[in-house]
């Protein structure tokens, strides 16, 4: 079944274990009879399948005999799974800071970096975002309504940005779904200057610039770079100026 093996079992531990479930306890030779399994392989998924917790072994009459553990013992599979998972989760997040530490001691002062698909977007702006400092300001142009069909995950970015205390002036092309979504959030500034643009850029901080690409397929540049942060600020404050309030 493709559900245990979305649960971690392997194709072959699912029949098995799918086997013994129909044919109750069984001898290997049965087992393999019915599944149709290679006999070089079945005592190695037996063990495993013990080790899971989902199969017993008995001895009969000097004979291995195995049985399914009943169905429900799944969810007491799924639970250890779990359980591992969030251990190993702590785990990592002790380790976090120094594995960080080694990334920003071998990068060099200025990078590019590009992502592609949506979710590197996503991975894009968060690391940009979290390596703003506080009091720091972050200016966007390009924005449109282009993009809506990502605005669920602005909105969530926006809640993220005001956390970190961080200002922001948005230079939007209209005054469309975005415009009426962010015109109410808290330390923002926003103008309109009709642009026409597939192309969004996001000035974060002092040195660091988001360009997004919003046709299909979706990518963007992360560039560290202070140079060209500023560059791009000089670019953007006239076009502030010049924005309808």
């Amino acid at each position: 079944m493709h559900n245990l093996e979305r649960i971690g079992l392997t194709k072959n531990e699912s029949k098995v274990y799918t086997t013994l479930l129909r044919t109750g306890t069984a001898k290997s030779g049965i087992i393999l009879k019915q599944s149709g399994l290679n006999s070089g392989k079945i005592y190695e998924i037996l063990e495993s399948l013990k080790e899971k917790g989902l199969v017993s072994e008995t001895i009969i009459d000097n004979k291995r005999h195995f049985t399914a553990a009943p169905p429900k013992q799944l969810i007491s599979f799924l639970d250890k799974k779990k359980k591992d998972l969030e251990e190993q989760e702590n785990d990592i997040k002790k380790d976090l800071p120094e594995l960080e530490k080694l990334r920003k001691e071998t990068l060099p002062q200025k990078k590019i970096l590009i992502y592609t698909g949506f979710r590197g977007v996503i991975t894009a702006a968060e690391e940009a975002l979290e390596n703003t400092p506080k009091g720091e300001e972050i200016l966007s142009m390009g924005v449109s309504d282009v993009n809506a069909k990502y605005q669920f995950y602005w909105v969530k970015w926006e809640k993220m940005r005001q956390e970190r205390k961080i200002t922001a002036r948005y230079i939007l092309s209209e005054k469309g779904k975005i415009f009426k979504d962010l015109k109410n959030e808290k330390n923002i500034s926003i103008r309109i200057l009709k642009l026409n643009t597939p192309v969004g850029v996001d000035i974060y901080g002092k040195d660091k610039v988001l360009i997004l690409h919003y046709q299909e397929p979706v990518s963007c540049t992360l560039i560290y770079d202070e140079y060209t942060a500023t560059s791009f600020r000089q670019f953007f404050e006239p076009l502030w100026k010049m924005a309808e309030k």
